[in-house]
């Protein structure tokens, strides 16, 4: 047997089970302190809401990306931030549970409108 399968590990986290079958929405936001932001994050989810989204038409070699994951009725919503410097992540978060209020605040700044 040269060649198997590799058989996935089972991913203990109960929030990474359930994004899976979420969509996933990205938004780029202008590059602040990374751990500001998640110190921030944790203490108000609304702190989303501060950030200013990447103007499409800039060069953009330092950014934070948010994944927003979202089921199909927006009852169950998540984010994850990435800092990304020259095409590479530099930094990561944890995964963070957003209301749904704020979901749509957010993606109504980008012109997402729900």
């Amino acid at each position: 047997m040269l060649f198997f399968k590799r058989r996935n590990s089972e991913d203990g986290s109960p929030v990474k089970q359930k994004i899976k079958e979420m969509k996933c929405r990205q938004i780029s936001y202008v590059d602040t302190d990374f751990s500001e932001l998640i110190s921030d994050i944790k203490s108000d989810r609304r702190a989303i809401l501060k950030l200013k989204p990447v103007n499409y038409y800039a060069v953009k070699n330092q950014y934070i990306m948010a994944h927003i994951y979202s089921n199909s009725d927006l009852s169950e919503n998540y984010v994850f931030f990435t800092r990304v410097e020259y095409e590479k992540r530099t930094d990561k978060s944890d995964y963070f549970d957003l209301e749904t209020d704020t979901v749509k605040k957010a993606l109504a700044k980008v012109g997402i409108i729900l």
